[in-house]
């Protein structure tokens, strides 16, 4: 009997290695990028703290002065904007819309692009909840968290794309 369930599973494997599928998540960027300066405008703590526990886990060496580095990842104009996607019959917002975008580029000392620059645009819908405006505050919160950290995913997956 466990050899006609190991038949199924196998060949599953072999498929999903054939087609070229690999877990999402841990991109390493190349050694020849060197060591990297992340310059985040205004007051981007958490942003910058994110990308630098992010690039330092992928073996990217970080320095905290430009002028020491082999590159600059700059990211321009991060902000969070909201839309009201519905309103209840009393007049209130029942939903909206979290917005949170960036753009980003990758520069050599030299000022020529490792990674030309790009935008990075995310959305995430949030029930407003007038009973529980701690609660609704909180989630709200949470959604800045969850977006900033699929942000700096998706900043990862694109230096690695252009950069392998």
């Amino acid at each position: 009997m466990s050899r006609f369930l190991r038949f199924p599973a196998l060949a599953a494997l072999l498929l999903l290695s054939g087609c070229g599928f690999h877990v999402r998540g841990n991109y390493q960027l190349p050694a020849t990028v060197g060591a990297v300066f992340i310059d985040v405008p205004g007051y981007g703590y958490d942003l910058r703290h994110r990308l630098q526990r992010t690039l330092a886990s992928r073996g990217v060496r970080l320095v905290d002065d430009a002028t020491a580095a082999d590159a600059v990842l700059q990211i321009k104009d991060p902000k969070f904007a909201t839309r009201v996607l519905s309103v209840g019959i009393d007049a209130r917002v029942r939903e909206h819309e979290l917005r949170y975008t960036l753009g980003f580029e990758l520069r050599r000392r030299d000022g020529t692009f490792l990674v030309p620059p790009q935008t990075v645009e995310l959305l995430r819908d949030v029930t407003y909840d007038e009973t529980n405006v701690l609660g609704s505050q909180s989630e709200q919160n949470a959604g800045r968290v969850e977006l900033q950290d699929q942000a700096v995913q998706q900043i990862m997956r694109r230096l690695a794309a252009r950069l392998s």
